[in-house]
C-alpha cells in the first residue's frame, strides 16, 4: 500500500490532490496537516483521513509516509519538500515550485540527494488536448517551433487582499507565480522545453493597492489590506534556438471577460488552446481544424502519473529541474522589470 500525507488543507487538496489519490485503490491518504486545525478536521472527516497534526515535521515523524502532496502557500513549499526528501518520501510539490530560484535548486539538490522524486504539479499538461497536442508536435506535424503566445488574464481575480497570496513575504510574488506559472510551464513545454538565453519583462500592480480587482473568493482578509505584489505581468523570452516566447497574466484588468489561451506557431503548422484548433495546409489549401473533444476538467491525471512514477521508480513527467528552469524564467521577468534591462539566464 502506497501511503499518502497531505501537506496543507486548503482548496487545491480538496478539488484536486485528495479525490485524485482516493480514485487508485493501492494507495491510501493517511495523514493530514496544516495550521489551522479546525480547516484539518473538516478535510479529515469529508474524505475519512485517519490522522490530523499540527507541523509536517511530527507527520513526517510518526507516519511511515511513502509521498506526500505539499498543498501549503509558497513559503512553505521549499522547507516542506526538502524535509521530506531528506526523510526519503517523495513529494509532489504544487506550483510555483518555491519562491526563488536559490530554494528551487535546494529542493533539486534534496531530490538527487535522496534519489527520491520530486515532482511538480503543473496540472496543466494532463488536459486532454494539451496532451495531444504535445505528442502531435513532437511528431513534427507542426514543424520547427518559432514563436508561441500564453495568455491567462483575469478581470476581477485577485484571490484576498490582505491573504497570504498578496503578501509577497509569503507567496514570493503575485499573478506571474499564481496562475502565469501555469501559462509559462505549460507554453514552453509544448515548445520542447528550449534553453533559456535571456527574459525581458514588465510588472504592474495597478488594482491592488487600491483595493479594487478582487475576485470571488478568499474576500475580508483581517488586518492591514497588504498587496505589495504584482497584478499584471508581461515577459518576453528568446531562447538559444531562435525561438520566442511571450507571455502576459494579470489577477485585475479591463478586459471584457478572464481570458485563458496560447497560440502556437511552426513551420508547418500552427495550434490555440480557445477554443482547441489546429492549423495546417492541406492538399494546399488552408484549413482549421475543431477540436470537437472540450473536455477541460483538472489535471487529476498528475496524480495518477506521480503513483506511476513511484511504483514502476521513474521520472516524472514535471521534474524537479524543469521546475527550476521555469523559476529562473519567472525571477528573471521581475529582475527584469527591476532593472528595466533585459536578463540573461
Amino acid at each position: 500500500m502506497i501511503k499518502i500525507g497531505i501537506v496543507g488543507a486548503g482548496g487545491i487538496a480538496r478539488y484536486l490532490h485528495i479525490p485524485g489519490y482516493k480514485k487508485i485503490p493501492e494507495v491510501e491518504v493517511v495523514a493530514i496537516t496544516d495550521s489551522d486545525e479546525e480547516r484539518a478536521k473538516i478535510l479529515a472527516k469529508d474524505f475519512n483521513i485517519p490522522r490530523i497534526y499540527h507541523n509536517f515535521e511530527e507527520m513526517f515523524e510518526k507516519e511511515d509516509l511513502t509521498a506526500i502532496s505539499v498543498c501549503t502557500p509558497n513559503f512553505l513549499h521549499a522547507p516542506v519538500s526538502i524535509s521530506a526528501l531528506n526523510r526519503g518520501i517523495h513529494v509532489l510539490c504544487e506550483k510555483p515550485m518555491a519562491t526563488s530560484v536559490k530554494e528551487a535548486e535546494e529542493m533539486v539538490e534534496a531530490s538527487k540527494k535522496s534519489g527520491k522524486i520530486l515532482m511538480i504539479g503543473q496540472n496543466q499538461r494532463f488536459r486532454p488536448f494539451n496532451s495531444m497536442l504535445k505528442k502531435l508536435i513532437e511528431k513534427g506535424e507542426l514543424g520547427k517551433i518559432y514563436y508561441a503566445r500564453g495568455s491567462y488574464l483575469r478581470r476581477k481575480g485577485i484571490p484576498g487582499i490582505g491573504t497570504w497570496f498578496t503578501t509577497k513575504e509569503m507567496s514570493g510574488g503575485g499573478c506571474l507565480l499564481d496562475i502565469g506559472v501555469h501559462i509559462l510551464d505549460l507554453v514552453w513545454w509544448l515548445m520542447g522545453m528550449p534553453k533559456p538565453n535571456y527574459v525581458l519583462g514588465n510588472v504592474y500592480a495597478n488594482f491592488g493597492p487600491r483595493g479594487l480587482g478582487e475576485g470571488g473568493w478568499n474576500k475580508g482578509a483581517k488586518g492591514k489590506p497588504i498587496f505589495d505584489v504584482e497584478d499584471f505581468a508581461v515577459g518576453l523570452i528568446k531562447f538559444e534556438n531562435g525561438s520566442t516566447l511571450t507571455i502576459e497574466t494579470s489577477w485585475a484588468s479591463h478586459i471584457e471577460k478572464d481570458e485563458g489561451n496560447y497560440l502556437i506557431l511552426g513551420t508547418l503548422g500552427g495550434a490555440q488552446l480557445n477554443p482547441p484548433k489546429i492549423f495546417k495546409d492541406l492538399e494546399n489549401l488552408s484549413s482549421n481544424i475543431e477540436i470537437l473533444e472540450r473536455s477541460f476538467e483538472w489535471g487529476e491525471g498528475e496524480i495518477e502519473h506521480f503513483i506511476e512514477c513511484i511504483k514502476e521508480n521513474r521520472e516524472p513527467i514535471i521534474t524537479g529541474e524543469q521546475g527550476l528552469m521555469v523559476m529562473k524564467m519567472l525571477m528573471a521577468i521581475y529582475e527584469s522589470s527591476e532593472k528595466g534591462v533585459p536578463i540573461e539566464i
